[in-house]
């Protein structure tokens, strides 16, 4: 019998043990909890890799050196096995969670204390219960502010190309508006435009109107042109301004 350990991330068979990376441990986690039922590609990177883009490999990557560990251990690498067209799943009985009184230790000769066995079970249940809510939270943030900039986008262009006002878009719907040079910029009421923002907009003039909005980590920026009605949307962080850069840039350069 194969005992997996997820919270030490390793494998246990008899006096042998092998470390797993990360990604690998949420593999081995979902195929041990739909075991013996072939799970699919698609639903292993959702559960290993969430939101996250991958190269079309790193699955495969992760199953074979799932496969190399379980062979370091003294095990068939055939327990993990391929399911043509669909995905992967797990030979039925071959591999478990270790037992509650099962001693797991980085160095051989190495004890848990009496505490940290009754606490290993809670402490497992929750970081497995955190991996698998973190990817689902940040999907149902991601499509909330994607539904949210489309709205807005919709009302920018489509009120542009009727002729609305946008002094009487701006008192319905509560923006805040400030004028930067050419640009005529609005933002959520109860936010200010930062410095940085500021400088950013002086430097990227055109005949435009302008929306930006800063959530959590992220901010976002939506440019309409009052002579051609296109428009870009650029979402960025703090730390990547360069891509927002280069992106009003090739927008300000089709414009001329």
């Amino acid at each position: 019998m194969i005992y997996f350990d997820n919270v030490a991330r390793k494998l246990h068979n008899g006096h042998k043990s092998t470390r797993i990376g990360c990604r690998e441990t949420l593999i081995l986690e979902c195929l041990l909890k739909h075991s013996p039922q072939a799970v699919s590609k698609k639903t292993l990177i959702c559960y290993g890799w969430g939101n996250e883009y991958i190269g079309q490999t790193s699955l495969a990557k992760s199953i074979s050196a799932l496969r190399r560990a379980l062979l370091a251990v003294g095990a068939d690498a055939s327990l993990v096995i391929t399911v043509p067209k669909y995905g992967y799943r797990l030979t039925e009985g071959m591999i478990s969670y270790p037992p509650a009184d099962l001693v797991c230790s980085d160095d051989a000769s190495g004890q848990h204390s009496a505490s940290s066995k009754e606490t290993q079970p809670a402490q497992t249940q929750a970081v497995s219960q955190g991996r698998r809510n973190a990817p689902l939270y940040r999907q149902c943030l991601l499509i909330a502010m994607t539904l949210l900039l489309c709205v807005a986008t919709s009302v920018f262009v489509v009120g542009k190309i009727n002729g609305w006002r946008w002094s009487d878009l701006v008192q319905r719907g509560g923006l805040n508006q400030k004028r930067i040079g050419a640009l005529y910029v609005f933002y959520p009421p109860g936010s200010e435009l930062g410095f940085s923002i500021e400088q950013f907009l002086t430097h990227s003039q055109c005949n435009c109107l302008v929306y930006t909005e800063k959530k959590y980590k992220y901010a976002t920026l939506l440019f309409v042109s009052k002579k051609t009605h296109r428009s870009t949307f650029i979402r960025y962080s703090p730390l990547n301004i360069i891509h927002a850069t280069q992106k009003i840039d090739e927008f300000l350069q089709q414009e001329k």
